[in-house]
């Protein structure tokens, strides 16, 4: 794909890629610097991606290994993002509109999904917020379909579980 094509194609991307990458670094700068390197590796290969319709699934499997890469292996955080004409447009885009405020508002989601095992968290933040089909989700995190439905069906009833407890424990009027 042509690098301008992509940069454009990333764009409208960013700010979804920026609100999964804090559900899996649970810090904003670290975040920050996660999408800076996934667009950059994005941009550096920008001639082996050549199906802009899988371009979104790419984009979130690769940051799921690059936060392996970069923050378990300790490499540097962050690379100078360097585009032609700068990064402007692309830093504008990166301030995510995260969809799950409105829920955390009613129900502590955010602090259930905490508990979920790192994969199942995946699964369902990308199954159910971010709307990728079963067989995005089983790309991006390079496991079997089957194997997705049954750790969705898991990490599901585990959330309803502790949503439950969560509810259960403030109408009784405790912490939870």
């Amino acid at each position: 794909m042509d690098r301008d094509l992509l940069a454009r194609a990333l764009r409208p991307l960013v700010p979804e890629l920026t609100s999964f990458a804090r559900w899996l670094v649970g810090s904003v700068q670290e975040a920050d610097d996660l999408v800076h390197e996934v667009v950059l590796r994005a941009l550096e290969n920008a001639e082996t991606i050549d199906d802009p319709t899988r371009l979104r699934a790419w984009l979130f499997r690769t940051a799921r290994y690059t936060r392996v890469d970069i923050f378990r292996a300790g490499v540097a955080r962050s690379r100078l993002l360097v585009l032609e004409g700068g990064i402007g447009e692309l830093e504008d885009a990166a301030v995510p509109t995260d969809p799950v405020p409105a829920i955390l508002d009613r129900v502590d989601v955010e602090k259930a999904l905490a508990k979920l095992p790192e994969i199942a968290r995946a699964a369902v933040l990308l199954a159910d917020l971010w709307q990728f089909s079963y067989d995005e989700v089983a790309t991006i995190l390079e496991i079997p379909v089957g194997t997705v439905r049954s750790r969705l069906a898991r990490a599901r009833a585990r959330l309803a579980q502790l949503l439950l407890t969560e509810a259960a424990n403030r109408a009784a009027g405790g912490d939870s």
